[in-house]
């Protein structure tokens, strides 16, 4: 009884502990800086390990590649019932040829010496494939340090748009506030009145905006980060402007041309596919030549009238075989196949001149998004500083009676629309230097 009672309580001692962890690991704090969003994204992202694992499989592939090039040993063991031995008649006379049971051991040994190079050019492509997967994960790691880049910025500007929009919400309390004691007065109309009021009320959607989108935001970073939803984030940066480019910031348009083409991952991935598709028109070729083998192996074979056998009763053979087969006609298949092949190189060809194409436009639209991002963000701050001190020299004419209350209202608005202008300015600014350096083939530079 003791017993039970010593076993149940150690089994509840482990559901409490074990209960405790979960719910430990079901929600934690997560501090994040800029450094450790780059870091964690390129450790655990899950569509970057999901290309990764087909890196690794391509690798395995390239070294399957290189077994063709060794022999084939194979072994064959079989046992043989003959349930009706063939009966020959000669001179009158009936024979049996054979015996019930046949016991056969064989070593054989295979190795092609020509295959018309079909091996070699495979493995040709196998590693011009891993190449290009190489220069694609790469290029999914600048995909997925911007994704986290973006969504850690987004995070940041909602978080200070939401204390604009805040500030909004009070700015226009203590106005209607101060609108309230002057109609109380007798010195504010009806009409000024209502306009505080409308003019609070505007206020709180935008709040409640900004709070949704910092939500969304902070779940659209977990799932990059690949982070528990349920998990808090805590962001250790401000909203601040950093100059990504350094030195390639003064780059003229055709210099990031011409860099692009020799840092880009899908541009050199695409070479690299192109090699391989060129090397798949020398298969086709060599299926017009023959094949020469050679084949060795070792039989050993016992013709038993009972199923008793022993080692001694085999009998064993060698043989060695040079076979050249060369088919001279296969309905034309393998013209077709050159013919085929010739095709998906001509596409592919195309295809990396369309790319080129679509990269220099890339270029062009992040290039010029960035410059009109970096004008913009010094009119966006002149403009602020204009319409603060506007809204302050409104508030003090309104309180000494020497203006309406029109003014404060329109002063409130655009000093608020001005200060969101600027933090969405800094925003573009620094993700639209990321974008180029993506662009170009650069954006690793920030990590590496």
């Amino acid at each position: 009884m003791n017993y039970k009672k010593y076993l149940f309580f150690i089994l509840f001692w482990l559901m409490l502990i074990s209960t405790g962890s979960y719910a430990q690991r079901e929600k934690q704090i997560i501090y994040l800086s800029w450094k450790n969003v780059v870091d964690i994204s390129l450790k655990d992202n899950l569509s970057l390990q999901s290309k990764k694992l087909d890196y690794e499989i391509q690798n395995l592939e390239t070294w399957k590649s290189l077994s063709y090039f060794l022999p084939t040993i194979n072994y064959q063991g079989i046992v043989q019932k003959n349930i009706e031995l063939p009966v020959f008649v000669f001179m009158g006379q009936r024979f049996v040829v054979g015996t019930p049971y046949t016991f056969q051991h064989s070593l054989s040994l295979t190795l092609p010496i020509f295959t018309g190079g079909s091996r070699w050019f495979n493995h040709e492509i196998q590693k011009n494939i891993k190449k290009s997967l190489s220069e694609e994960l790469q290029g999914k790691e600048e995909e997925t340090v911007l994704n986290a880049a973006q969504s850690y910025y987004a995070i940041i500007l909602s978080e200070e748009i939401s204390k604009t929009a805040e500030e909004a919400v009070n700015v226009a309390k203590q106005n209607l506030e101060q609108v309230q004691k002057f109609y109380n007065a007798g010195t504010a109309t009806e009409l000024d009145l209502q306009r505080a009021k409308a003019q609070y009320s505007s206020t709180l959607p935008m709040l409640e905006s900004a709070f949704s989108n910092r939500k969304l935001a902070a779940q659209r970073l977990k799932s990059l980060l690949n982070i528990s939803l349920t998990d808090s984030l805590v962001i250790l940066d401000d909203l601040d402007k950093t100059e990504f480019l350094k030195e390639f910031g003064e780059y003229s348009l055709e210099n990031l041309k011409e860099i692009s083409k020799e840092n880009r991952n899908d541009f050199k991935a695409l070479k690299y596919q192109q090699v391989a598709v060129k090397d798949g028109e020398k298969i086709a070729l060599g299926q017009f030549t023959p094949t020469v083998a050679v084949a060795a192996s070792v039989d050993h074979v016992a013709p038993m009238d009972n199923s008793k056998v022993t080692w001694s009763d085999y009998i064993r053979s060698k043989s060695l075989t040079l076979s050249v087969q060369w088919p001279l006609f296969q309905g034309g298949r393998k013209i077709l196949d050159y013919q085929i092949a010739k095709i998906k190189t001509d596409q592919m060809n195309l295809f990396i001149k369309q790319f080129e194409f679509a990269v220099d436009l890339d270029i062009e639209q992040s290039y010029y998004t960035y410059k009109e991002a970096s004008k913009n963000l010094q009119s966006l701050k002149d403009a602020l500083d204009q319409y603060k001190e506007s809204l302050r020299i409104s508030n003090l004419l309104y309180s000494q009676g020497m203006s309406n209350q029109l003014d404060v209202l329109n002063a409130q608005l655009l000093y608020t629309k001005s200060k969101s202008d600027y933090l969405q300015g800094i925003y573009n600014y620094n993700i639209n230097q990321l974008t180029l350096l993506k662009s170009v083939g650069l954006l690793d530079k920030i990590w590496k």
